[in-house]
């Protein structure tokens, strides 16, 4: 569906409308709308001529509309060729042009009344209905020869369920809810009419999972929404467990919630006394010491009690290749992220956007990527690699890193000595009984580079000023050192070279049950490139096994990377002794790094009568 309403970049995207509000709510009335107090509008639509009608749904329980009456509507239309301007009011979608036959209330709007909020009174307040009312309006475009026209429909702030809802006639004949194509909600508010309560908050259900070890807090985010009068500057929650309550707690929020409007606040949940995982349900039951009147007052989260913490790897497994013009933005990303990270960051570049790539890889697992530069994390929601979804994939990365692992991964991987296959050998240590579990292995290699076309990078930054681009990205543009058109010689890092999937389908066999404490390992055999172009430009020393361990949600749970060795490396790796009576003088990772002291894991250890091992820290 996004794909045929698309964004339209207009005049009103850059700034900020004023909404002139020809009327003005009166006792026991109330402006309300999808889009809050926010004011920048974007228009979108089908850029053609059609019909138009656009509509948001008001649930009969709706904590701020529910048992309310509509005195009047507020909307935003300034497209200079819409015609046939109609809103209404209806208890169902009309799936024909609105009528007074299939609508509650509808009036027509002269083309000298539209504005950025054009205000229409009804002739009485209109009480909405038990099972709820959907409010909108219809329009005709007969000419498409502006921005405005293309894209009329104005929307604004942040997507949410049933703020914007739209069909056109000929070109998107059915009604659909555009909650979460990243479109905002319609432009749209109502005059309430009734009483409002003063204090009412309603904390968001979240479907996150939250940690905490034994004994001890976890800080847990939860969003809420003020439908009261009164600005919150503090509220009083419980906390229910198993059907038992806690005693009230308060807290004050770190800047005031404003009336009608969406924040959070951070509450310390405290983990049970065993490794489990349960559900919390959090009650909000004051605010600024007031009961709180709101409909819908509680929300449950999932809570997991850890003995200890495991420092969870991020995999972030980019879409990209040498035929997408604006994916060097995807390798700046990456390798800010290498940077930033070091070795709790683990990059998979996926060369699918063009067959004729040097480093195109046929066998991956199908994440959803439809467009490129495209990654994830984690497996998780797909993003750019380098603005992510918080403007810097730093931080989206930062955040999926606090959260702990529920499994441990370490993972070796040995080249035979006609370097033609690697034996990739997992070890899953989990903290809780797990199952559904499995896992994958991808070879990933550095400092990949060649001079035929197959390496050339497409780069369409060079059309760029440097002054248009974030400094990191200057490289790319015009007059920078990769400046061109087609970049010849650029050296790539983290390119999935080999993986476990035949197709999109793992052939590695999943884990069965994990039980708690008991190491787990599986292994694999992967082959290495036979395409000459690629398999010249694999250096020894610089390919890597990676482990990921996929939860029974599709998720990386955990993952881990080493250096693959060669069979001779491999054979210099003693396996520990325990008869043998050695101190450890150094410990180094499985990839050769010094370590100040043992980490849990598999480490290498070099012992004070000369021998080397290899040994596992719980």
């Amino acid at each position: 569906m996004k794909r045929i309403f698309t964004l339209i970049t207009i005049l009103a995207l850059a700034c900020t409308s004023t909404l002139h509000a020809a009327i003005t709510a009166g006792e026991n009335q109330l402006w309300w709308g999808y889009m809050g107090n926010a004011t920048g509008v974007t228009g979108i639509g089908v850029r053609a001529a059609d019909t138009y009608h656009c509509a948001i749904f008001l649930p009969g329980n709706h904590d701020v509309a529910g048992g309310k009456s509509i005195s009047a509507v507020r909307f935003a239309l300034t497209a200079p060729s819409a015609t046939d301007v109609k809103v209404w009011i209806a208890s169902a979608l009309p799936d024909a042009d609105p009528t007074e036959s299939n609508t509650l209330w509808i009036s027509n709007v002269a083309n000298d009344q539209l504005s950025d909020a054009t205000d229409v009174a009804l002739p009485a307040p209109l009480a909405i209905p038990e099972g709820g009312a959907y409010v909108g309006y219809s329009f005709t475009i007969t000419n498409v020869t502006g921005t405005s026209d293309r894209g009329p429909v104005l929307t604004t702030g942040t997507d949410a369920p049933n703020g914007l809802i739209l069909r056109t006639d000929n070109t998107v004949k059915q009604w659909s809810d555009m909650n979460g194509q990243g479109f905002g909600v319609l432009s749209l508010k109502v005059l309430l009419e009734g009483s409002f309560p003063a204090y009412s908050v309603s904390p968001t259900p979240t479907a996150a999972l939250y940690y905490a070890q034994m004994g001890q807090t976890a800080d847990v985010e939860i969003a809420l929404t003020n439908n009261g009068r009164v600005a919150v500057d503090n509220l009083s929650y419980t906390i229910t467990t198993d059907g038992n309550t806690s005693e009230e707690q308060t807290i004050t929020l770190s800047q005031p919630l404003p009336a009608y409007s969406k924040g959070s606040a951070t509450i310390s949940v405290m983990g049970d006394n065993t490794v489990s995982t349960s559900t919390k349900t959090i009650t909000i039951t004051k605010i600024n010491g007031n009961d709180n009147q709101a409909t819908e007052k509680s929300t449950d989260i999932t809570l997991s009690t850890l003995e200890h913490f495991i420092p969870r790897n991020v995999v972030v497994e980019e879409f990209t290749g040498t035929g997408c013009g604006y994916c060097p933005r995807g390798l700046v990303g990456m390798e800010k992220l290498r940077q930033t990270f070091a070795d709790r960051f683990i990059g998979i570049g996926i060369h699918q956007y063009n067959s004729n790539d040097a480093m195109y890889i046929a066998n991956y697992a199908s994440l959803g990527f439809t467009s490129a530069p495209s990654c994830s994390i984690n497996r998780g929601e797909t993003m750019d690699p380098y603005t992510g979804l918080s403007g810097d994939i730093c931080n989206d990365v930062r955040k999926e890193m606090a959260l702990p692992a529920s499994a441990e991964v370490s993972v070796t991987g040995v080249i035979n000595e006609a370097e033609t296959e690697v034996n990739a050998k997992a070890t899953i240590t989990s903290l809780t009984d797990l199952t559904g579990h499995s896992v994958a292995f991808v070879l990933v290699a550095d400092g990949l580079s060649g001079s035929t076309t197959a390496w050339v990078q497409t780069n369409y930054y060079a059309n760029q000023q440097p002054s248009q681009n974030p400094e990191d990205l200057r490289q790319f543009c015009s007059g920078g050192k990769y400046g061109q058109n087609n970049i010849v010689g650029y050296v790539f890092n983290d390119v999935a070279i080999s993986s476990s999937y035949v197709g999109i389908n793992n052939m590695v066999e999943g884990l069965g049950t994990l039980k708690a404490n008991e190491p787990r390992e599986t292994s694999y055999t992967l082959n290495m490139p036979t395409k000459a172009t690629l398999r010249n430009a694999c250096k020894k020393g610089t390919i890597y096994v990676v482990a990921l361990l996929i939860d029974d949600k599709g998720r990386i749970a955990n993952a881990a990377k080493s250096r693959v060795l060669t069979e001779e490396e491999q054979s210099a790796i003693l396996t520990v002794d325990s008869q043998r009576k050695a101190n450890v003088v150094a410990s180094y990772s499985l990839d050769g790094k010094t370590l100040k002291a043992p980490q849990r894991g598999i480490n290498i250890v070099k012992m004070d009568d000369g021998s080397v091992r290899k040994v596992f820290v719980k």
